[in-house]
């Protein structure tokens, strides 16, 4: 199987790197893997046989490393790998360079927290009660980061004020994942003895991961999915 690669220093965090590249690459291609490290996607078409695109985030003391690949299948990869190469360089470089302007346009971005609560091998979630074009929707609870708080600050209130709960907040997970209008929603590990209850929502549900598909998740929590099933599943 053929691959080229292609790296780029980033100036911003490997989580909103990573967001920058889900945002870009989505657009034209189908997310197979979610992680904080590492992004995979299939190209549709069939210029390629098979052609996987993957992202991979590296932190640095200088920035988020970023290397670009695509691999495909073909009958003689080196015949095709060199009759490809400087298309396929190119297509590289630029979603290098998309991710690279999109990540620095985010750096400083109005943040949305979530909340990972697991609990015997199930997550919370709850369901959304408005506004109407979201109603009956599935998302882990939380909110917006407000001026002068922390993202942790935030969790805990979010989760007082929609769960009735106190949380005790831990390490981000995932990628950050680009909402409309350049927000950025990033999730949180919390643990908590508390029962929730939804104050501000129809209804929570804990969820294994067998019951994930079961329930519609608005479109940034779905991207999230796989880190959801990893979180449960360790």
């Amino acid at each position: 199987m053929p691959a080229l690669r292609t790296t780029a220093l980033i100036e911003a965090p490997a989580r909103t790197v990573a967001g920058a590249w889900i945002e870009l690459v989505s657009k034209r291609a189908h997310l197979v893997s979610v992680s904080a490290g590492k992004i995979a996607a299939v190209l549709p078409g069939r210029t390629f046989r098979a052609a996987r695109l993957t992202g991979t985030c590296a932190s640095t003391a200088a920035g988020t490393l970023l290397t670009c690949e695509l691999s495909w299948l073909s009958p003689n990869a080196f015949v095709d790998g060199i009759a490809v190469r400087r298309p396929v360089l190119s297509l590289l470089g630029s979603v290098a360079e998309g991710t690279r302007a999109r990540a620095v346009e985010l750096a400083d971005a109005p943040v949305i927290v979530g909340t990972a609560i697991v609990r015997d091998g199930r997550i919370l979630a709850q369901q959304r009660a408005f506004p109407e074009e979201v109603a009956g929707m599935w998302e882990l609870p939380g909110g917006r980061v407000e001026p002068g708080e922390t993202d942790e600050e935030a969790v805990r209130r979010e989760c007082q004020e929609e769960l009735g709960i106190e949380v005790s907040p831990g390490a981000a997970i995932g990628p950050d994942v680009v909402l409309p209008g350049g927000k950025l929603l990033r999730i949180y590990q919390a643990s908590t003895d508390s029962d929730p209850v939804a104050v501000e929502h129809e209804a929570v549900r804990w969820l294994s991961c067998d019951e994930l598909d079961d329930v519609e998740w608005l479109p940034a929590d779905r991207i999230l999915l796989p880190v959801f099933r990893a979180l449960v599943d360790g």
